[in-house]
């Protein structure tokens, strides 16, 4: 059973989530995936993930109208496509409980919960190349990211495969413990913690 809510019940989404809602209409009105959807898409994953609404028009600013979309079925299955076409779109993030169908004001519209991409997913962009095709999310906008943001992102992901690799015949003898000593120090400083004492052996 599909969920419903009303317009008020959309400013109090609006002000606990990142919400970005589209009309969708398409040119016959059964609606249909707005080509800037996905800047949205890769924008919220980017940052810290959102709701996107198709089927809703938002005019003016924080006043919600609910359209509806005539053919919702048609409208997720073209959105599903799309999310595993890499021509499309660097990654899919969604499972099925992220694309659902809710009832708004009696109009059935399509939410899509966007969750925060990993590092490893990052950047996350439309088409087949990251620069150009990468957007960021800032004050409810998506916004080109540019090519050393970009850059920067993929030396992360690079990073972050490194951190995660376990090196085999190592143990803690191989540590310099000065410096992890220094390295405690300076985290503390930050955040204050009690850490157990390491005795060298």
């Amino acid at each position: 059973m599909n969920e419903q809510l009303n317009s008020l019940d959309l400013a109090g989404l609006a002000e606990a989530y990142d919400l970005e809602c589209k009309a969708a209409q398409g040119r016959n009105g059964r609606g249909e995936v707005p080509e800037d959807f996905w800047k949205s898409y890769c924008a919220m994953a980017n940052a810290d993930g959102g709701i996107i609404l198709l089927g809703v028009q938002e005019k003016p600013r924080g006043v919600f109208q609910a359209l509806g979309l005539g053919d919702v079925e048609r409208v997720r299955k073209a959105l599903w496509d799309n999310l595993h076409n890499r021509k499309q779109v660097s990654v899919n993030l969604l499972s099925e409980q992220d694309i659902q169908p809710i009832e708004i004001d009696g109009k059935t519209v399509l939410r899509i919960q966007v969750p925060r991409a990993s590092r490893q997913a990052k950047p996350v962009h439309v088409g087949a190349n990251p620069l150009g095709g990468t957007y960021l999310r800032r004050y409810e906008g998506d916004y080109p990211a540019d090519d050393e943001t970009v850059r920067r992102m993929l030396a992360e992901r690079v990073e972050d495969s490194r951190d995660e690799r376990i090196l085999k015949g190592f143990d803690f003898s191989d540590l310099d413990m000065d410096t992890v000593a220094a390295y405690r120090n300076r985290f503390a400083a930050v955040k204050p913690i009690r850490f157990h004492t390491t005795h060298r052996t």
